[in-house]
């Protein structure tokens, strides 16, 4: 844990002014790596196996650029096929778009095309860029192209106005029959915008200064940590994913309104969209990403999943196994918290984070799971050995050490399902975990994945994990 906690001191405060670009760039390519895997055959997920382990080496080396090389050699391995002559010449490339997030008074979009890793290569003359925007349904809003020569400085397309919503850029290299098309980008369009940031930043204000709960210290902190974030994108900084702005605002609008029912603005919200929250517990407070079931009648079994070091509460919904672990939840009606975990850990434990919950969703404190990787499978004993009687089950993937029992009869309640891979750094810290409690009589399943490493484990043990937590759900009365 404390290894874990320094790597993760040292990428917060050595990575460049640029890190959020490079962390964003580096999520994207993970994320394409991982849809392919999941439907890779066994020898071509193996062929991913070194280029992954130098990827997250370079990561905790704090050489981003490096790994997003390594990710790419690792998405070319796996989909069992050489890279075209286009893909060798464009993949270090990434496209641009600024601003992100803006008014939908705004014309145009800035484009530029530049490595993310390596020198510009000497590219084809004739590589045309397509540049399309959709909508939601799918439906095109506009579309351009320009020759890749012209874009290694920003240039300008004229979009005209755009509707307000959360649209997908989608950039194609077309270089005569060939075309290689990375991974879609998200762009906001949002009517009256800097009056409502205004808005939001004045209601947070005022219900801070008026809070006299949890409830109200939760929505304060939400709607000011959410003003943030949007100001900060409508200046054109980015942020570590391609997060859908417009749907955050109008969530924040629907707290921040005069008329407050909080089980009312989740209904609004449930089975359709992420959302994210600040949740307060007194002084203390915790950023968290959920994702509320459809249905919201009964009270919900709920899944924590805890990052590991260099990520953040976005991180299980937007890679390990590119956000599956959040479906198959959704698809069994559970709720799903995940929590950002700072230097120290977690500010809020499983308690707090329920109680600061609770007014906004009907929660089945019978049937608590914790879930992590790496760091978050240390995270995942610490909050079990502080609420020995809340989870019911509890999974460390690819991370662990040894857990202080003395006996059965002074265990926390939790079943424990523990994995690693057996390329990962990690495997080591698990078996140490397992042996730990195997030996004090606790019930603990443990497995190897064969060829797999550290940064796939998660999504390797997807479909375990998950027939184990059905087993306990199973076999455990509300």
């Amino acid at each position: 844990m404390i290894r874990c906690l320094a790597i993760l001191l040292m990428i917060i405060m050595s990575v460049p002014a640029n890190a959020q670009t490079s962390r964003l760039e580096l999520g994207r390519r993970l994320k394409r790596f991982e849809l392919v895997w999941e439907a890779a055959a066994p020898a071509e997920r193996t062929k991913s196996v070194a280029p992954l382990k130098v990827a997250v080496t370079s990561f905790f080396s704090l050489n981003l650029p490096e790994a997003g090389r390594q990710l790419d050699q690792a998405w070319l391995a796996v989909r069992g096929q050489k890279a075209s002559a286009l893909e060798d010449s464009v993949i270090s490339l990434q496209c641009l778009p600024t601003p992100v997030c803006a008014d939908v008074n705004a014309t145009a979009i800035s484009l530029q095309a530049k490595p993310f890793y390596g020198a510009q290569a000497s590219l084809p003359e004739d590589v045309r860029v397509q540049v399309k925007l959709h909508d939601a349904t799918g439906a095109l809003l506009t579309e351009s192209e320009f020759a890749l020569k012209e874009m290694s400085e920003p240039v300008a397309w004229e979009t005209g106005i755009l509707p307000e919503g959360d649209h997908a850029l989608s950039v194609t290299f077309v270089l005569e029959s060939e075309t290689y098309e990375p991974p879609a980008i998200t762009i906001s369009r949002i009517a009256n915008l800097e009056a409502r940031i205004a808005a939001l930043e004045k209601a947070a204000a005022a219900r801070k200064a008026s809070a006299a709960n949890d409830l109200q210290r939760t929505v304060a902190a939400t709607l000011r940590d959410e003003a943030r974030l949007i100001r900060n994108l409508s200046q054109g900084r980015l942020q570590e994913a391609d997060f859908p702005i417009l749907s955050r605002l109008q969530f924040c609008e629907s707290l921040a309104g005069d008329i407050f029912d909080p089980a009312n603005v989740t209904k609004s919200v449930a089975g359709k969209s992420d959302v994210w929250m600040t949740l307060a517990k007194g002084t203390k407070t915790a950023s968290t990403r959920l994702r509320f079931p459809a249905s919201l009648e009964k009270p919900l079994p709920v899944l924590f999943v805890f990052h590991g070091a260099g990520g953040s509460e976005n991180m299980f919904f937007e890679t390990y196994g590119a956000g599956r672990v959040i479906r198959e939840a959704e698809k069994r009606g559970w709720l799903v918290v995940s929590p950002g975990q700072g230097l120290l850990g977690l500010s809020l434990g499983l308690s707090d984070m329920l109680d600061a919950l609770e007014p906004f969703a009907k929660l089945d404190r019978s049937r608590i799971m914790v879930l992590g990787h790496s760091m978050g499978a240390a995270q995942v004993m610490t909050q079990v050995q502080k609420h020995p009687t809340l989870p019911i089950a509890a999974i460390a993937l690819g991370g662990g050490s040894r857990m202080a029992v003395k006996d059965a009869s002074q265990a926390p309640k939790a079943r424990w399902f523990v994995a690693a891979g057996e390329q990962d750094f990690g495997r080591s810290g698990a078996r140490q975990l397992h042996r730990s409690l195997t030996d004090a009589g606790v019930q603990s399943q443990y497995k190897d994945y064969p060829e797999v490493e550290h940064l796939v484990i998660v999504q390797a043990a997807i479909d375990d994990s998950f027939k184990f937590l059905d087993d306990v759900l199973a076999n455990t009365k509300p």
